[in-house]
């Protein structure tokens, strides 16, 4: 689960108490959204079943930082790339953003790392 104190890191694969991960859920800026200084969030088009090949060629820009959360719904598929190159694929479970200040996002997530060396 994601709200306004912690965050979530593909690189461990676990949420993390503070707000230092990759993917932090922030209701700032007039609207939730997922949020980043580094990794780079696509919502999936279409139907659900994304790869890690959809999501290779979706984050392939370096681009998309802030993902607002407005037209993101329970089942959407998110992918997300961090700086190392790992892709992730988030699937939303549970979306809460009626009331920005207890506001929150459910969400499952698959890594693929990338090959080192």
């Amino acid at each position: 689960m994601l709200n306004g104190e912690n965050s979530a890191s593909t690189r461990s694969g676990n949420q993390r108490e503070d707000r230092e991960g990759d993917i932090r859920f922030d209701c700032s800026q007039g609207s939730c959204a997922l949020e980043s200084d580094t990794s780079v969030f696509t919502l999936v088009p279409g139907d659900p079943g994304a790869t890690y090949e959809t999501c290779r060629l979706l984050t392939s820009e370096d681009d998309g930082h802030r993902l607002p959360l407005a037209a993101v719904a329970a089942g959407s598929e998110i992918c997300v790339k961090n700086r190392q190159g790992d892709i992730a694929l988030l699937v939303v479970q549970v979306k809460s953003t009626a009331l920005p200040d207890i506001g929150f996002l459910t969400a499952d997530m698959t890594v693929w790392r990338a090959e080192s060396g």
